[in-house]
């Protein structure tokens, strides 16, 4: 079987990523740009307010994923040097945003305890393993700092796909990338609209529910299954294609 985790929330703890980038990033400007960290940091966070708020008015059906966010990321790195106030500013504002993000991540290592021996397990049995994430083309560099990039088969992104996560243009053509059919393919994710849009296509979707937030009477049926973790998956994948023969 071919397996779709997801990146943040399933393998990765958004959280300590999130705040791992955050102080990796703000040592890395103030050492190259000037200022302190924690200004760096502080500008940080004040950008990330109108990032987010950008973000959720953007216009995502008529533009390309990748024109938005590497629109996004660009003025975001921007804000940062305006509330710094450090008189250099960056000529190519994307490139430098993309070249920092990858050093930050690379230096993180936010994974799961249950993630490594899960897809070392998945391998073992001969299934395939890949991440399906809605972030950015610098994902291998967080799969690095966590050390699992060597144990993936192949990374999505929404830069990959041209397509939110969210939208059933996303997975459409995920089958056919890994030379299958969408049957033959599970998506393990914590969040229900990244399903849902997977499940429109063919792929069996797996909820991840690490905190218990849904209750199981109220999952919708697209659901196949909901696990509290990852050291269940190796054994429901087992289960799943001995009941569902190719």
């Amino acid at each position: 079987m071919h397996v779709l985790l997801d990146l943040y929330g399933v393998l990765l703890d958004h959280e300590k990523t999130f705040r791992g980038y955050r102080d990796r990033l703000a040592d890395l400007l103030a050492a190259r740009f000037g200022g302190l960290p924690d200004a760096w940091r502080q500008a940080h966070d004040e950008a990330f307010v109108t990032y987010t708020r950008r973000a959720n008015e953007a216009d995502w059906e008529s533009r390309g994923y990748g024109d938005v966010v590497d629109e996004l990321d660009a003025q975001h790195l921007l804000e940062m040097f305006e509330r710094v106030g450090t008189a250099a500013r960056p000529a190519e504002p994307l490139g430098l945003s993309r070249e920092l993000e990858r050093e930050a991540l690379a230096g993180v290592n936010a994974r799961y305890p249950d993630a490594r021996s899960s897809i070392e397990r998945l391998r073992a049995m001969g299934h395939r393993v890949y991440v399906a994430t809605g972030g950015s083309e610098t994902n291998e560099a967080a799969l690095r700092g966590a050390g699992l990039d060597g144990l993936i088969d192949g990374i999505f992104s929404g830069h990959s796909q041209h397509s939110h996560k969210s939208r059933p243009a996303y997975w459409a053509d995920v089958p056919r990338f890994v030379g299958t059919t969408a049957t033959d393919c599970v998506l393990v994710d914590d969040r229900l609209d990244y399903l849902e849009a997977a499940a429109s296509v063919g792929i069996v979707a797996l909820l991840l529910d690490r905190k218990s937030a849904h209750r199981p009477d109220a999952m919708p049926s697209y659901v196949a299954a909901t696990l509290r973790n990852l050291a269940g998956l190796p054994q429901w994948v087992e289960t799943w294609t001995s009941s569902h023969p190719s």
